[in-house]
């Protein structure tokens, strides 16, 4: 009997399997250690979209949970400019709240601390003040408090500092023990340290989240198979790798896909394409045609060599290509390398310490060339 899909694409669900993170489970145990024995060190976890930092908070607060300290999760959601940083700290202190659960915990009680008309310089006291007194509450030598998504701050950034401002007071420091983790795209980071220069000063223990490898890739997804009834091919396993690079949430798409194409318990290589078309299309939904939406028209007839190339080019590989191949038209070969260089700053394409442009993500480069 075949089961229902177990690939969970879904941005926030949780993999059946969580593969790989290793190093980074090994470095969070060991920030658990040092805080509970000594004094915390807040970390901050970096990566960009879908690369699996809710997955890998949530893990986190597995860890910390089977060592017998609390935690608690906090997604925070979009805010803007209309709202005030007071707004998500109260929203934290909710959460935590409800992470933190208790029987001499008043919940009630301590949210009242927080008086919703206040100014914004209140929000630092009202905060230190609740951290105080759910710490007189909470049973344990140590809290984790797991924040993730910080981007959705950036419009009332100052937040960040406020927190930065009631974890360096003495009174918390010296009568608490909290443990923050925070996860952002490594863009956003920047410009909360670029607004709030003591931010970056204050938390600067860092955890890069990157891709999984191949043999995580595979290892993997045959761990989230096991008795569900499929088998996907060797050859099908390999592809998956080799296309998404590793990308969670582009493995988790693509093999969600790819199960659901099985025939008779297998996928082979037969049901690839209509696969790949697939995810393709989701992606485009979920992120690509908002990012390839940045590039200018000319900046778009660039992309598409670089995708049509499948390799890295120097500048002068793209006014070669478009002089002897008879491609630039009506382009303006001398300005290839402004629009290359603006393609870097949007975040399109990368560059290597050769000078090279390429496109970063395999699936990205295979979008370009169906759907654009």
């Amino acid at each position: 009997m075949i089961k229902p899909n177990p690939f969970t694409p879904q941005s926030g669900w949780e993999p059946r399997v969580f593969g790989g993170r290793e190093e980074a489970i090994s470095l969070f145990s060991s920030s658990l250690e040092s805080a509970a024995s000594i004094r915390p060190n807040h970390l901050v976890i970096l990566g960009e979209w879908g690369i699996g930092k809710t997955s890998l908070l949530k893990q986190f607060r597995r860890v910390a949970q089977s060592k017998g300290y609390p935690a608690c999760f906090c997604a925070l959601s979009k805010f803007t400019k209309r709202d005030r940083p007071l707004d998500a700290v109260y929203l934290i202190a909710e959460e935590m709240l409800m992470g933190f659960p208790g029987p001499g915990i008043d919940s009630e009680g301590l949210l009242k601390l927080f008086s919703r008309q206040k100014s914004l310089s209140q929000a630092q006291t009202q905060f230190t003040k609740f951290l105080l007194e759910l710490w007189g509450k909470i049973d344990a030598g140590l809290a984790v408090v797991l924040l993730d998504d910080l981007q959705n701050l950036l419009p009332i950034s100052n937040t960040i500092d406020i927190l930065r401002a009631v974890l360096s007071k003495e009174e918390v420091i010296k009568g608490t023990r909290f443990l923050f983790a925070l996860s952002s795209t490594p863009s956003s980071w920047s410009m909360f340290i670029d607004k709030h220069d003591p931010v970056g000063r204050f938390f600067r223990k860092r955890l890069i989240v990157e891709n999984l490898t191949p043999g995580e890739v595979e290892s993997t997804v045959e761990n989230t198979l096991e008795d569900t009834g499929v088998v996907f091919e060797k050859e099908v396993k390999e592809k998956v790798s080799e296309y998404t690079g590793g990308h969670p949430y582009e493995v988790q798409l693509l093999s969600s896909h790819l199960y659901d194409s099985q025939i008779g318990g297998r996928v082979d290589s037969s049901v690839w394409g209509a696969a790949l078309l697939n995810t393709l299309k989701e992606l485009g939904k979920d992120y690509f045609t908002s990012l390839l939406s940045k590039a200018s028209e000319r900046e778009k007839h660039l992309l598409k060599i670089l995708a049509e190339e499948k390799k890295p080019l120097a500048i002068t590989d793209f006014r070669n290509m478009m002089i002897v191949n008879r491609r630039a038209g009506k382009f303006p070969i001398a300005n290839i390398k402004n629009f290359l260089y603006r393609l870097e700053e949007k975040g399109i394409i990368t560059r290597d310490r050769s000078g090279n442009f390429d496109i970063p993500d395999r699936m990205f480069r295979e979008f370009i060339l169906k759907f654009s």
